[in-house]
């Protein structure tokens, strides 16, 4: 193969091969941020069905519930200065902004939304979310090291139906 033709090859490839970089987004009413620091593995994402199981004269029948909440959480690091490691994705948000955004959405005893996007544009998570824990500790550089879980917050509108 030429040197010519293998450049072009080259060139060309990365116009079909996806861009999996991921981002994390999250925001409320007032403001957003974007986590410096995406996990290596993205989140799984928990979909519960709320089946029952009975027992009868029978034997045991398993019927279908409705669909759960979805639940997601991840270990991430928020370094403690914005650009403080070229790696990072964002280099705007530091550790105080990051925790200071989520603390003060819990205590806005709203929902937030989480969205975790491709740098293609497509979606892995789009949802409205109440954080139902988050904890961190800072390490002996002062980054911090934080773990987060969500949980699905659907709204009920007017209607009845629910939208998430």
């Amino acid at each position: 193969m030429s040197v010519s033709l293998l450049k072009a090859i080259v060139l060309v490839l990365p116009l079909f091969i996806p861009d999996n970089r991921a981002s994390i987004v999250l925001s409320n009413d007032y403001d957003s941020i974007f986590l410096p620091v995406v996990p290596g593995s993205l989140p799984a994402i928990e979909n519960p069905q709320n089946n029952e199981t009975f027992s009868s004269v029978l034997g045991d029948l398993n019927i279908i519930g409705t669909m759960g909440l979805r639940q997601i959480s991840w270990d991430g690091l928020l370094p403690n200065t914005a650009g403080k490691y070229s790696w990072c994705l964002n280099s705007t948000v530091d550790a105080t902004t990051a925790i200071n955004f989520i603390r003060k959405a819990q205590l806005s005893y709203k929902p937030i939304r989480v969205a975790i996007t491709y740098a293609n544009g497509s979606e892995y998570l789009n949802m409205l979310a109440t954080i139902d824990k988050f904890t961190y500790y800072a390490d002996n550089v002062h980054d911090f090291h934080y773990s987060i879980g969500l949980k699905e917050y659907r709204k009920i509108t007017t209607e009845g139906s629910l939208t998430s």
